[in-house]
């Protein structure tokens, strides 16, 4: 009799999970507003209606980390018939220019996030590569230049007006900034970041830099400067501590 009756039971909460009452009435999405919310909604997949032991919640996050600008879902069952959505946002740290004018935003990652219509997208600083692919993927060439980003100290933003690689021919790429006035920074490879830096704010607090058209501070302690017009002979900077 008792087997009968948990079978029962269970069949009567099965039969109950089915009905209307727990059907999918609303998709709660947090961290995303407006036309993303819309877009999270419509990557999830997730239809109104649907009974909630159904859905597919894997699926649904899968869908929405699809999206260029989400690095993370979390997609939940609240009962009796809500799924609760969050999602983080990958954060633009970059920009690589368009031959048209635009630009595509970037993120940490390399992660090409967001189209931009200019180049200029508040304080991101500019990387001069132009990206590859459609948004979502990752702009490999990219990364060795936001490693240089990352290390920048604030108080030299001002003098940097983009940030760029070279083919050094060796497989590896050469890093540069290039500086206001037509000034470049040859930093070469992504070692010893802070004491090349260190270098480039010597130069330009202690040297003239008429004439001047490219500081290589690849040996952190030896700055070697070139002139222009030709920058055919370096001189190397002497310095005072």
């Amino acid at each position: 009799m008792g087997i009968v009756v948990l079978v029962a039971l269970a069949g009567g909460g099965y039969a109950l999970s089915r009905s209307a009452v727990f059907d999918l009435d609303t998709i709660e999405i947090d961290g995303a507003f407006g036309v993303e919310a819309n877009q999270v909604a419509e990557a999830s997949g997730l239809v109104v209606g649907t009974p909630m032991l159904d859905l597919d919640l894997g699926r649904a996050a899968e869908g929405i980390v699809a999206l260029p600008w989400v690095r993370t879902a979390a997609v939940d069952r609240a009962w009796p018939g809500t799924v609760e959505i969050a999602v983080t946002r990958r954060i633009g740290v970059a920009l690589l220019p368009v031959g048209d004018g635009s630009g595509v935003v970037i993120d940490a990652e390399a992660v090409a996030i967001a189209r931009s219509e200019t180049v200029a997208v508040g304080d991101l600083p500019v990387i001069t590569l132009g990206p590859v692919g459609d948004l979502g993927d990752v702009q490999t060439l990219a990364l060795p230049a936001l490693k240089l980003i990352d290390a920048m100290p604030l108080d030299l933003a001002p003098w940097v007006e983009t940030f760029g690689t070279d083919d050094a021919g060796t497989g590896s790429p050469l890093l540069r900034l290039d500086l206001v006035g037509d000034v470049v920074a040859i930093m070469g490879d992504d070692r010893d970041l802070d004491t090349k830096y260190d270098a480039v704010r010597s130069v330009l607090d202690q040297v003239d830099l008429a004439g001047i058209c490219e500081i290589d501070v690849q040996v952190g302690d030896n700055p070697v400067l070139k002139r222009s017009p030709q920058c055919a002979e370096p001189v190397t900077a002497a310095l005072t501590g």
